[in-house]
């Protein structure tokens, strides 16, 4: 439980640092539970961030509606924030295996750790656009699953 609070004060703060407009002080908020699935390395660092459409998805030098670091462990985690806005997000999802804070890639931009983005989009020549992951999430639409490609 205490983990849980620690987990939602985090995304309370991150919303407040990075200026959530005030239309969104307005727009109903729910629990949002993520599951990952598919992890290798119980020793590296899930790098989980929220974009909205504006926060040049999935760019990790510009900020994220909100970011979220999550200790590993092998097979599947399941995670859960409460109080999120509703609305449209895309996740970027990476598990940071030698630790130092970026996701590495090779000499065409592709990968080298572990990775997914929500509707499990697998991008193929180019990263993806915020539209080809986007979820709308809601009271009903509340429970996203994606599979980490390593």
């Amino acid at each position: 439980m205490k983990k849980k609070i620690v987990k939602s004060a985090f995304l309370a703060i991150a919303l407040a640092m990075l200026g959530f407009n005030s239309n969104a002080q307005n727009t109903k908020k729910t629990a949002f539970t993520l599951k990952i699935t598919n992890v290798q390395n119980a020793t590296a660092t899930i790098h989980i961030g929220f974009y909205k459409k504006e926060n040049e998805f999935p760019t990790q030098q510009k900020h994220s509606f909100a970011k979220e670091l999550i200790p590993s462990k092998t097979g599947e985690i399941i995670i859960t924030w409460d109080d999120v806005p509703e609305g449209e997000y895309a996740l970027a999802i990476y598990q940071d295996i030698d630790n130092n804070g970026r996701m590495k890639s090779n000499l065409f931009g592709y990968p080298k750790e572990p990775f997914a983005f929500t509707q499990n989009f697998k991008p193929k020549m180019s990263k993806p656009k915020f539209d080809q992951c986007k979820i709308t999430f809601d009271a009903i639409n509340n429970m996203f699953e994606v599979k980490l490609i390593d």
